[in-house]
C-alpha cells in the first residue's frame, strides 16, 4: 500500500523543522477553537444578566455549539480523508471566525434562538478541526513521536480556553460581553489565513487518496524531500475508492468492538469535561463567589492542562500509552470526588483543586486523541478520530443540559462535582480494552 511506503520513510529519519511547523499550526488551530468554545462559558453570567435569562436557559446555548461540534467531527471531518486535511481545516477556520464575528450583530435582538444557531455553526467548524488536525499531525511524525505530536496539537484547545478567561475579564467591563466573541473571531480568521499560507498537505493522504492521480508519486516525493526523507518508487497512480462508507470501514468485524469502546470512553470524558468547561463560572457565582473569581477558577482548571498534557505527552515517548491514560482518568475522577465529599469553601483550596483536576482531566482527555489516531490506518484515520470525537461529543451535548436540570432541581456545586466524577472512573477502566494493542 502506498501509504505504508510513506509511513516507512517517515519512520526512518529524525524529526525535522517542517514537522514541528505542522504541529505548531495544528496547535494554533486548536488554540483558536479553545477561545471560541469557552467564550460562551466566560460570558454566560453577563449574557444571562443582559438578556434576563434564567440559569437553565443557558443550557441550550452551551449545547448548540457542542451539537454542531458533534456533527462537524463525525459528519464533516471524515471528508478530509477524501478532500484533504489542509482544505477542510482552512475552510473550517473561516466558518468559525465569521460566525463568531456575527454574534455582535445579533446581540441587540436578545434572541436565544439566533444566538444558538450561530453557536451551532461555530461548532460545525470546530468539530472538523478536532477530527482533522490530530490526524494531520500524526501523519507527519515518526511513529515514536506521534502521541507527543497529537497531544501538543490538541493542547492548543485548553491553552485557548485558558486565554479566554483573561480576555473576558479584560474586555467585558469596558466593551461588553460581545467583545469576547469579536476578539475570538478576528484571531480565528488570522490563524486561518496563516494556515492557508504555510500548512502542507499530509504525505500519507497524498499517497492514499482515492482516484487516478498521475502526479501522485511526484507530489509525495516532493513533500518527502522537504522532510529530509528518501524518495519512494513504484507508487501506483490509481487508488480504488472503497465501496463502504467511512463509518462502515471503522465498524468492520475486526474493528467494531474497540471502536464502540472508544466511543464510550470519549462519551464519558466529554460528559465531565464539558460540565467543567460550561458550568464552573456560574456554579462559583451561585455559591457566593464573584464573577471574576468564577472565571479565575475556570482559568485555573484550564491552566492545569499545560503541565498535565506536557507531562503525559513526554511519558508516552517512554512508557505505554494506555496505563498512563487510565491513571490520569482515574486521578481526575478522584479529585472531583474529593471536592464533592469534602466540600471545601476556602477559595485558595478550591482554586488549587480546580488546577489539579485540570492537570489530570485535560492531560488524559487530550492524549486520548493519540490513542484514536493509532487505532486506524491513514485512509480512515480522520473518520475514526472524527466519529469518536463526534459520537463521544453527545456527552458534551448532554452534559450542560443535565447539569442545568440538576441545578434547577436544587443540586449544589459539590453534589455535581461528585456525580460527574463517576464517568471518569468508568472511562479509566474501559481504557484497558486497548492495553494489548498499545
Amino acid at each position: 500500500m502506498s501509504a505504508d511506503l510513506v509511513r516507512a520513510r517517515i519512520d526512518e529519519g529524525p524529526v525535522v523543522p517542517l514537522m514541528w511547523l505542522v504541529v505548531l499550526l495544528g496547535f494554533l488551530l486548536n488554540l483558536a477553537d479553545g477561545i471560541d468554545v469557552v467564550a460562551m462559558s466566560v460570558t454566560a453570567p453577563s449574557v444571562a444578566a443582559s438578556w434576563g435569562l434564567e440559569r437553565a436557559a443557558l443550557g441550550p446555548l452551551f449545547s448548540a455549539a457542542l451539537f454542531g461540534m458533534a456533527i462537524g467531527a463525525a459528519g464533516l471531518a471524515p471528508l478530509s480523508d477524501q478532500l484533504g486535511r489542509r482544505l477542510l481545516l482552512v475552510a473550517a477556520m473561516f466558518l468559525v471566525g465569521l460566525s463568531m464575528l456575527a454574534v455582535s450583530w445579533i446581540a441587540s435582538t436578545a434572541s436565544v434562538t439566533v444566538f444558538a444557531i450561530l453557536r451551532f455553526i461555530s461548532g460545525l467548524g470546530i468539530g472538523v478541526i478536532f477530527g482533522s488536525a490530530p490526524a494531520l499531525a500524526s501523519e507527519f511524525m515518526p511513529s515514536r513521536y506521534r502521541s507527543l505530536a497529537v497531544s501538543l496539537v490538541v493542547m492548543g484547545y485548553p491553552v485557548g480556553a485558558v486565554l479566554a478567561g483573561p480576555i473576558a475579564n479584560a474586555l467585558i467591563p469596558d466593551y461588553g460581553w460581545t467583545a469576547v466573541f469579536t476578539a475570538g473571531g478576528i484571531l480565528t480568521l488570522l490563524i486561518g489565513i496563516v494556515t492557508w499560507g504555510l500548512l502542507p498537505e499530509s504525505p500519507e493522504f497524498l499517497a492514499s487518496r482515492a482516484g487516478n492521480h498521475p502526479e501522485r508519486e511526484v507530489a509525495v516525493n516532493g513533500l518527502l524531500a522537504r522532510l529530509s526523507r528518501d524518495a519512494v518508487t513504484g507508487m501506483s497512480a490509481a487508488v480504488t475508492r472503497p465501496s463502504a462508507t467511512p463509518v462502515a470501514q471503522i465498524l468492520t468485524a475486526e474493528r467494531r468492538f474497540r471502536t464502540l469502546v472508544l466511543w464510550a470512553i470519549y462519551f464519558m470524558g466529554f460528559l465531565t469535561m464539558y460540565f467543567m468547561l460550561s458550568w464552573i463560572p456560574t456554579l462559583f457565582v451561585d455559591a457566593g463567589y464573584t464573577r471574576a473569581q468564577g472565571i479565575e477558577a475556570l482559568t485555573g482548571f484550564n491552566l492545569g492542562a499545560i503541565p498535565g498534557i506536557l507531562i503525559l505527552a513526554f511519558l508516552t515517548t517512554r512508557l505505554l500509552l494506555v496505563p498512563l491514560l487510565s491513571m490520569f482518568f482515574l486521578s481526575a475522577g478522584g479529585v472531583l470526588a474529593y471536592v464533592g465529599l469534602s466540600e471545601p469553601t476556602a477559595l485558595g483550596s478550591l482554586m488549587t483543586l480546580m488546577f489539579i483536576g485540570g492537570v489530570f482531566l485535560h492531560g488524559g482527555f487530550t492524549c486520548l486523541y493519540a490513542l484514536a489516531t493509532q487505532a486506524y490506518p491513514s485512509d480512515v484515520r480522520a473518520a475514526g478520530v472524527g466519529w469518536a470525537a463526534g459520537l463521544g461529543r453527545t456527552g458534551a451535548i448532554a452534559s450542560p443540559l443535565l447539569a442545568g436540570a440538576l441545578i434547577s432541581a436544587g443540586w449544589g456545586m459539590y453534589s455535581l462535582f461528585l456525580s460527574f466524577a463517576l464517568p471518569l472512573v468508568i472511562g479509566g477502566l474501559l481504557l484497558w480494552v486497548f492495553a494489548g494493542e498499545h
